[in-house]
């Protein structure tokens, strides 16, 4: 049986077996940063969707020079995992930014403590304010860590532990949810993959007519489930909703609808509500 180096030589040579390279190839780079950076499965299917658009010149860009392919990818990998990393950091950071989230940059990722702008503490003063507050945190409760949520309880009135818990809870009543918008990105992610195939074998079919056509139609297909996937995705509220807010806490849905109407009125000069990713 011919190593991984033998058959990505083959290819560069014939421009065939890409299929069955992207297959292999494929549950490694998904695995890569579980096993670098502990990182869950949300993140590990993100980061195969950015690495694997460069798969195609990865495979083209190895020369052999008596180490294996394996080590080549592992160090390309390693390469492409630091940027992103630094994407993801970024988007993490406009998470914080939504909420006036300050984290000192003069300190580490991980040592780094979160504080809360003084301005949102100027604005939410009164026990309703507190409460309202709280249903605005509540609704981000899938990002909600325990640095955050040191920084965010005392304005909420409550304990960073006991904030915790009710994100838990709701994060509970939401695993319905969650395996839904998992099942409609692993098939995203396939569509995906078998779309970035068929256009690189569309290159080398250019000649043969009638298997051209059957690539055409397969990709026709695979663009329509990628399709069909992403708008399934986009209909799974990632928030709890009010209602929900109000179960967890004991207050009802019309509390937590006007408490959080009436929050985001009064800060409407502190931020862009257009950046308020809540409802």
């Amino acid at each position: 049986m011919q190593s991984l180096t033998e058959r990505v030589l083959r290819y560069q040579r014939t421009r065939q077996g890409l299929s069955d390279l992207v297959e292999e190839l494929a549950p490694r780079v998904y695995q890569f940063p579980r096993r670098k950076m502990g990182w869950d499965e949300d993140a590990c299917g993100d980061f195969y969707l950015f690495v694997h658009p460069r798969l195609i010149r990865l495979l083209d860009r190895f020369r052999d020079q008596g180490k294996p392919f394996e080590s080549y990818l592992c160090a390309v990998l390693n390469w492409q995992l630091r940027n992103f990393a630094r994407d993801r950091r970024r988007g993490q950071t406009n998470w914080n930014v939504s909420l006036h989230l300050e984290g000192n940059e003069e300190e580490s990722e991980e040592s780094a403590p979160v504080r809360l702008s003084p301005v949102i503490t100027s604005v939410v003063r009164t026990d309703p304010d507190r409460r309202n507050f709280l249903f605005l945190v509540l609704k981000c409760c899938r990002t909600l860590d325990p640095e955050t949520a040191k920084a965010l309880a005392p304005v909420a009135g409550i304990s960073p532990s006991h904030l915790l818990s009710l994100a838990v809870t709701l994060q509970g009543m939401r695993t319905a949810r969650e395996s839904r918008l998992e099942t409609f990105r692993c098939r995203r992610n396939r569509a995906f993959a078998l779309i970035r195939v068929l256009e690189t074998e569309l290159l080398s079919a250019a000649g043969d007519a009638e298997r051209a056509a059957a690539l055409q139609a397969r990709l026709g297909r695979a663009k329509r489930r990628m399709q069909s996937a992403m708008k399934r995705m986009a209909r799974v509220g990632l928030a709890p909703t009010n209602r929900e807010i109000g179960v967890v806490l004991g207050v009802p849905k019309g509390t937590v609808d006007s408490g959080l109407y009436w929050l985001k009125r009064k800060l409407w000069s502190v931020y862009d509500p257009d950046s308020l990713r809540l409802a």
